[in-house]
């Protein structure tokens, strides 16, 4: 979890910049627009020290709903966007699926947990994780849901993609939920994921190269699938 925590103090890091710059662009129009100070306050309703504030970042800082009002007064117009950067953090979910997941391995068998997925600066997506095998790598990921089945499936194929595995395995809780969502998909699966669960574990449980990628559908025990279903 290291990787992850450093992660989440480089996007807090990150947004505190941006906010910083976003006060420099607020300075920078009101100026071009020749606006005063008290100008721009008697618009907004509060004290030219606020603004000023404002303008320097200075913490607390404004609220999202300000730096629009503020935005606007200068001739600008600020948004906030959050755009993919990397995976989530895993839940108890996730942890209990691969436990489950490795009990069904033979023991020497190398598995790798969050595994960087390249190393271009700036890519921060990590495998969930990675099993050596004699001649192959298999990038694995874990899915306790399925909320758009395509698209994580996409999503799943850039990885491999960009990445430098052999073969790609998508473990899925086997629920009746993710069991239609990847039947509506199916031609998805089909291409990119031919592999169904008896083909892939053979080989896994062999210590062999599966031949390609696949889907494994993973029950849990009872008192664990049901603490999953509790939280999706």
């Amino acid at each position: 979890m290291a990787n992850r925590e450093r992660r989440i103090e480089r996007a807090e890091w990150l947004i505190q910049r941006d906010l910083r710059e976003v006060a420099d662009d607020l300075r920078s129009a009101r100026l071009a627009a020749g606006l005063t100070l008290r100008e721009v306050a008697r618009a907004l309703g509060v004290a030219p020290s606020t603004v000023l504030s404002w303008e320097r970042a200075r913490p607390p800082g404004a609220r999202p709903e300000q730096i629009a009002r503020h935005a606007a007064a200068v001739g600008l117009r600020a948004r906030i966007k959050a755009y993919p950067d990397g995976d989530a953090i895993r839940d108890a979910p996730s942890a209990r699926m691969i436990s489950a997941f490795r009990s069904r391995l033979p023991l020497g068998h190398r598995f790798r947990p969050e595994v960087p997925v390249s190393s271009t600066p700036g890519d921060m997506r990590a495998w969930d994780g990675v099993l050596d095998l004699p001649g192959c790598t298999c990038g694995l990921e874990f899915v306790t849901r399925f909320h758009d089945c395509q698209a994580q499936l996409r999503a799943f194929e850039l990885k491999l993609r960009d990445g430098s595995v052999d073969r790609l395995i998508i473990v899925v809780m086997a629920t009746h939920a993710n069991r239609r969502a990847l039947s509506a998909a199916r031609d998805i699966v089909a291409a990119a994921f031919p592999l169904a669960t008896r083909q892939v574990m053979a080989a896994l449980t062999a210590g062999r190269d599966p031949g390609g990628n696949g889907i494994v559908l993973l029950s849990l025990p009872r008192r664990d699938a049901l603490a999953v279903t509790a939280r999706a």
